[in-house]
Formats: structure tokens, C-alpha cells, sequence
């Protein structure tokens, strides 16, 4: 998998992750990346792959709980297991900051990355009907890391 490495924000590429977010989950605001550079909550963390940022993650740190927002990998990237790298990544950093539970919410219609957070554990708790439209659930799923 070549070099890659996964590093916390920094404004080295803010506009690499920008790009990333626009175009790959839509109604992205640069504003809200730029912040999370001095936030102790709101965090991203790129993937590196070469040192070129392919991917990222964006998460709410808030002990006893993470919640993650975002994960996403550049199109050309998909299916060489970079989500799971980040997942991973993701739950080791949670255990180190005593997080006992992640929480997420996904579209239902976006079976790739629900069958991600299956592989993980993470399991439906909740579901908001047509949340992202018609026939479009927002499916809200969680991790206890204690029972792992």
C-alpha cells in the first residue's frame, strides 16, 4: 500500500480535504475545517499516501462518546482498504482517550459503507425515516468498545 500514514489536520491540507469533502459528500463548509484546527472537540484526520492526502475522517471528541461524521477515501483509492486503515485508526484512538461508545449515522442507501461498520461491530440502534428523502434513511448505528 505504498507509504500512507494518518496524521491530525493541519493547514498543510485543509484544502486537500476541502476538495475531498465537496466533491465526495457535497455541502462541505471550508469554514468548518479551518475551525477544527483549533478545536478540542471537532477533528479530522487525513489519510497519507505518499504524502498526498487521499482521505479522511471528521469526528466529535467528547469523552465517554466519539461521533463520526465523515470518513471518505478519493474515488481512485476505493477498495484498497483505506476505510478500514481509518476505522481502525479510529477505535485505537478512542481507547486511548477513554471513549466507550462511537456513534455514526449513514444513509441506508449507502450499502458500502454500512457493510464497513457491520465488519466493525457497529449496530443499528435507531433509524430516521426519509431523513435524506424519500427512501432515504438516515440509519443511526453505534460501537461499544467495552464489549469488544
Amino acid at each position: 500500500m505504498n507509504d500512507f500514514s494518518i496524521e491530525k489536520l493541519t493547514e498543510q491540507y485543509v484544502d486537500d480535504v476541502f476538495k475531498l469533502e465537496s466533491k465526495l459528500i457535497g455541502n462541505c463548509d471550508k469554514s468548518s475545517i479551518i475551525k477544527s484546527l483549533e478545536s478540542e472537540t471537532l477533528n479530522y484526520f487525513v489519510l497519507l499516501k505518499n504524502k498526498e492526502a487521499i482521505g479522511f475522517f471528521e469526528c466529535m471528541i467528547l469523552p465517554p462518546e466519539i461521533e463520526l461524521y465523515d470518513i471518505a477515501v478519493k474515488e481512485e483509492e476505493q477498495g484498497n482498504g483505506y476505510s478500514k486503515i481509518m476505522m481502525n485508526y479510529l477505535i485505537d484512538l478512542a481507547k486511548q482517550v477513554d471513549v466507550s461508545t462511537i456513534f455514526l449515522e449513514v444513509n441506508s442507501i449507502n450499502n458500502k459503507a454500512i457493510r464497513l461498520y457491520n465488519k466493525f461491530g457497529f449496530e443499528k440502534y435507531s433509524e430516521r425515516k426519509n431523513y435524506y428523502g424519500e427512501n432515504k434513511d438516515a440509519i443511526l448505528m453505534k460501537l461499544d468498545l467495552f464489549d469488544k
